[in-house]
């Protein structure tokens, strides 16, 4: 009933600005006082290591993450009990245990069976909230051959050659 103050701490990269004065303005509703501390990408994840870094520091954060190849490295990095990207500071010794019943999995049925166990859990527990994706979209011309993007949409023109009319 009489609120509380917090201080939101995000980068200033994309439409993220923007978005934390919408958490922001919804939160007052609620009573809740979110100061904004919007740093330079560089400044935001530091060293990229607790105790010198923002982005892993902070009570409350934004960050934009890209891409990976496979989930486990999400699961790992940023959620794990020494996680490296672990910003939620989640410490869950089920959760390690599931992660490691998921790694293990010599199928694709055991794989989703672990899959959803850990699901399970972090929607009860709810250590990170992943709100919305970014929707990219890739355009090129037909007067160039081999232009190649990543999944997160990284131009790469490396092997980009002129097509001969």
């Amino acid at each position: 009933p009489n609120g509380f103050e917090v201080t939101l701490t995000t980068e200033r990269a994309y439409d993220i600005p923007d978005y934390a004065v919408i958490i922001q303005n919804f939160a007052k509703k609620a009573g809740i006082d979110v100061k904004l501390n919007v740093l330079p990408q560089d400044a935001y994840y530091g060293s990229a290591t607790f105790g010198s870094s923002p982005w892993l520091d902070s009570n409350l954060g934004i960050t934009d993450f890209g891409h990976r190849g496979t989930p486990d490295i999400f699961l790992n990095a940023t959620l794990k009990s020494d996680g490296a990207w672990n910003a939620a500071h989640f410490k869950n010794a089920d959760y390690d245990a599931l992660l490691v019943d998921y790694g293990k999995a010599r199928d694709l049925q055991a794989q989703r069976i672990a899959a959803g166990r850990i699901q399970t859990l972090l929607l009860d527990e709810t250590p990170e909230i992943i709100s919305y994706f970014s929707q990219y979209s890739r355009i090129t011309s037909n007067k160039v051959e081999s232009v190649r993007f990543t999944a997160i949409s990284h131009l790469l023109l490396d092997r980009v050659t002129f097509v001969q009319a």
